[in-house]
């Protein structure tokens, strides 16, 4: 499949009012969120195999289960990841970076509304690019055809929207760091000593993630599965990453509020 980070390139036609930009790319990777351990294991091996990680890419999906995964990310994101990712940007990126959006009337409303149609573009992405995929099976002719040697069309397909959707993220955003007037910095920023480890701490557990997926590999590892047991493995170290800084920062937050009250 599609690497899940280049996803939210579909979504960019939609960023502009009245929907939520945080809910679009919410929406836009909300169905290959089970496939990150621990959520992969937990939804494979305690709920229902492989019929739970399918059932977030069918169609229906993309009208409720996905929207409300979606939904909760967004909720996660503006209680708790917010703050903790703002103080850690440097300061010109911090002052430049938008508010939470308020999960309320009609705000609610859009972000429902932007997360479907975050996860629909997810949906119709895949189903031209899955082994599985809707338009797969229904032109396999089409779709299965091979190319050079073992690669198929959708394979082929796979590679070059996630290189494209890659490419056109950090245009888009490069565009959107020099448009954007920063306004005033916040206050509660780290440190840039504190910066620094933080990413170096970051690289380094999403470099152990990759080893130890790979690690845990039976057979033989081709370059595609190896490929992809890597890019699972650094995402799935870069979020344990996150969630370590993201816990150590409220903790800090928490003591430095207790000491002045």
């Amino acid at each position: 499949m599609p690497f899940t980070l280049a996803h939210p390139a579909a979504v960019l036609p939609l960023v502009r009012r009245p929907f939520v930009a945080s809910a679009l790319v919410a929406g836009a990777v909300a169905p290959d969120l089970l496939y990150v351990d621990p959520i992969y294991r937990l939804a494979t091996q305690h709920i229902s195999g492989n019929f739970t990680l399918t059932l977030t890419h069918e169609f229906t999906s993309a009208f409720w289960l996905d929207p409300l995964i979606a939904l909760v990310l967004l909720a996660i994101y503006n209680l708790v990841l917010m703050r903790p990712l703002i103080a850690l940007a440097p300061g010109a990126l911090a002052a430049r970076l938008p508010a939470a959006t308020a999960l309320l009337r009609p705000a609610l409303f859009w972000s429902a509304v932007s997360a479907v149609l975050g996860a629909l573009t997810h949906v119709i992405w895949d189903s031209f690019t899955h082994g599985d995929g809707y338009f797969v099976r229904q032109f396999p002719g089409v779709f299965r055809a091979e190319v050079v040697g073992a690669w198929d069309v959708n394979r082929i397909l796979q590679y070059v929207s996630t290189v494209g959707g890659c490419l056109v993220l950090a245009i888009w955003l490069y565009r959107w760091y020099r448009r954007t007037p920063p306004s005033v910095t916040p206050r509660d920023l780290v440190a840039p000593w504190a910066r620094y480890v933080v990413i170096v701490a970051g690289l380094l557990l999403a470099a152990t993630g990759a080893v130890v997926e790979v690690g845990r590999a039976d057979g033989d590892l081709s370059g595609e599965t190896a490929v992809r047991l890597v890019l699972s493995g650094l995402v799935s170290g870069g979020l344990a990453a996150l969630a370590w800084y993201v816990v150590v920062w409220h903790l800090v937050r928490f003591r430095r509020r207790t000491v002045t009250l």
